[in-house]
C-alpha cells in the first residue's frame, strides 16, 4: 500500500495505437498505483504533454501519424522536455531497431511480450537514473553509432533484450533438430513408398506375363507411376504432409511444381496456381535484383545436388512483399522428382544480429560487465573489466570471481550466488574489489540472473561502475563537515 501511495504521484503517459495493448499496460500500472494517461500516436502524445507534463513516457514504435522514434526524438531535442524519461515498448528486436531507438534518445527499451513485474522494474529503474553527458560508441553494420550512455543505459538494454535473444536461439535450435528428424522420417517414408512401387510393378508384370505382352514402343507402368496410382501412395503422402511442420514442395524433372503443402502457402503466400513451375517461382520469389541471377543459379545447383545444401540462404520475396530468409533441404525421389523442405531462418539471422549487437555494446561499455556460472566461474569479461581490474580476459576466464574479491569479503560470495540462483536481482550495492596490482577500487555492482528458455537460472550477470571518484568526494565532504560542524 505504501508503494502504491508513492506511485500515485507518478504520471505515466502510454502512447500506443493498439487499444488492447494500451489497456493492458494501463491495467498493470494502475494496479501499482500509477496515474495513467493514454495517447494513440506521437502527435496526440505531444498535445497531452503540453496539458500536463508526465513523469515518464512509455511509447510503442509502429504508430500512425508520428511513430515512437520521432516522438522520442522530438522530446529529447526540446530543452523544456528532454528531462522526461522515455521507454520504448516494442516487439521489434532487430539490432537496427534498437540502435534507432537509442539514437533517438530513448532511456530504456522493453521487448514484448513482457511480464508485468518486468515493466514495473524498468519504470522504477529508469526513474532512478540521472542524465549524464557521456556517450557510448557502438559499431554495427559497418557504422559507428554514438549513443548517450547514462549510468545504467547499457545494462538496462542488455537485461531487456538478452532473455529474448536466448529464447529465439533456443527455439531455432529446437526447430533445426525437428527438421533433421523430419528429413529422416521423410526419407524412410519414401523408401517404403519405393518398395511398395516395386512390389506393384512386379505384380503387374506377373499378371501380364504370357498374355498381353507390350508391343515395341509401348512401356509398362514405371515404378513412380505405379506407386502414384496406388491408394497407399496417397495415404503415405497424407501422413507425411499431415505431420510436417515445415513448408514442403514436390518438383518434377521438368521443373514443374507437383505439390506444395499448407505450410508452404502460409509462409510464402503462393499457391500452385501462382507458381505452376520454377519459372514463375524464380520471377516471383527472386524479383529483379542484382543478385537474383546468382540465387537462381545456386537454387538450381542445390536441387541438382551440386550446391551447399544446408548452408545456402535465399532471400525469398513472399506474395505480400515481405522478404523471408530461407534455406532448403532436398530429398531425391523416384522419377527424378525432388522433395524440397524449406526452413525459415529469418528469426535466426535476426537473433544472430542481435547477439552481435549486444556483444558490441558489452565490448564498448564504460561499465565492467562480467558473465559467471552459478558457482562463480568467470565466463566472459569485457574491456571495461580489463581497465577496472587490470586483468586481461584470457587471464581470468575459467577462474573464480573470487580473484577480484577482497579476502575478508569471500564469505559473502556463496550467499550472493545462492540469492541469484533463487532468481533474485541484487541491485546497485557499493563494495570494494581488488585489482591485479593489489590496489583496491570502489564499485557499485548490480547482480542479475541469466535464465534459459525455460526460465531456469543458468548464470550470473555482473555490471560494475567505478565509483572511486564519488567515494573520495564523499569522504572529502565528510571531513569538511567534521571540521566545520556549522556548515
Amino acid at each position: 500500500m505504501k508503494t502504491q501511495g508513492k506511485n500515485h504521484s507518478v504520471n505515466v503517459l502510454i502512447v500506443e495505437d493498439s487499444r488492447t495493448q494500451a489497456e493492458y499496460l494501463q491495467h498493470i500500472l494502475e494496479n501499482e498505483g500509477y496515474t495513467v494517461v493514454l495517447a494513440t500516436n506521437g502527435i496526440e502524445a505531444l498535445e497531452k504533454v503540453k496539458i500536463g507534463e508526465p513523469s515518464i513516457i512509455l511509447t510503442d514504435i509502429v504508430m500512425p501519424e508520428m511513430d515512437g522514434y520521432e516522438l522520442c526524438r522530438v522530446i529529447k531535442t526540446d530543452e523544456n522536455l528532454r528531462h522526461i524519461p522515455v521507454i520504448i515498448v516494442t516487439q521489434l528486436f532487430d539490432p537496427a531497431d534498437l540502435v534507432k531507438g537509442l539514437d533517438a534518445g530513448a532511456n530504456n527499451i522493453i521487448i514484448k511480450p513482457y511480464e508485468p513485474k518486468h515493466v514495473i522494474s524498468r519504470i522504477q529503474n529508469t526513474l532512478q537514473l540521472d542524465d549524464a553527458d557521456s556517450t557510448l560508441e557502438v559499431s554495427f553494420d559497418g557504422k559507428t553509432h554514438t549513443i548517450p550512455a547514462h549510468k545504467l543505459r547499457t545494462p538496462a538494454l542488455l537485461l531487456s533484450t538478452l532473455d529474448n535473444a536466448l529464447k529465439k536461439n533456443t527455439e531455432l535450435s529446437e526447430a533445426n533438430e525437428l527438421l533433421a528428424a523430419v528429413n529422416r522420417d521423410l526419407q524412410q517414408k519414401f523408401e517404403r513408398h519405393k518398395a511398395i512401387s516395386k512390389t506393384l510393378q512386379s505384380s503387374q508384370q506377373s499378371d501380364t506375363r504370357g498374355t498381353d505382352t507390350p508391343s515395341r514402343g509401348q512401356e509398362s507402368p514405371g515404378i513412380h507411376d505405379a506407386g502414384r496410382n496406388h491408394p497407399q501412395y496417397d495415404e503415405i503422402m497424407r501422413m507425411v504432409v499431415g505431420h510436417l511442420p515445415f513448408p514442403l514442395s514436390l518438383i518434377d524433372a521438368s521443373g514443374k511444381f507437383r505439390f506444395m503443402n499448407t505450410k508452404f502457402e502460409q509462409l510464402f503466400g503462393y499457391t500452385i496456381e501462382d507458381i505452376p513451375s520454377e519459372k514463375e517461382w524464380f520471377s516471383k520469389a527472386f524479383r529483379d535484383t542484382p543478385e537474383s541471377k546468382n540465387f537462381i543459379s545456386l537454387w538450381k545447383r542445390t536441387l541438382e545436388g551440386a550446391g551447399a545444401k544446408d548452408s545456402s540462404t535465399f532471400p525469398v520475396t513472399c506474395k505480400n512483399g515481405n522478404i523471408c530468409q530461407i534455406s532448403i533441404h532436398v530429398t531425391p525421389l523416384t522419377g527424378d522428382e525432388r522433395c524440397v523442405v524449406f526452413e525459415d531462418v529469418t528469426g535466426k539471422l535476426k537473433s544472430d544480429r542481435l547477439r552481435f549487437f549486444l556483444a558490441s555494446i558489452v565490448s564498448s561499455s564504460h561499465d565492467a560487465i562480467i558473465g559467471k556460472s552459478l558457482d562463480g566461474t568467470i565466463l566472459s569479461w569485457n574491456r571495461a573489466a580489463e581497465r577496472y581490474y587490470g586483468y586481461l580476459a584470457e587471464e581470468v576466464v575459467g577462474k573464480s570471481i573470487a580473484i577480484i574479491i577482497p579476502p575478508e569479503l569471500h564469505i559473502h560470495l556463496p550467499l550472493f550466488l545462492q540469492r541469484i540462483a533463487n532468481g533474485e536481482i541484487i541491485d546497485r550495492f557499493n563494495t570494494v574489489r581488488v585489482r591485479k596490482d593489489g590496489s583496491r577500487i570502489n564499485v557499485c555492482v548490480t547482480l542479475s540472473p541469466i535464465r534459459d528458455e525455460g526460465g531456469r537460472v543458468i548464470g550470473v550477470s555482473t555490471i560494475a561502475q567505478n565509483v572511486t571518484h564519488s567515494k573520495n568526494n564523499d569522504l572529502s565532504n565528510q571531513a569538511e563537515d567534521q571540521a566545520d560542524p556549522h556548515r
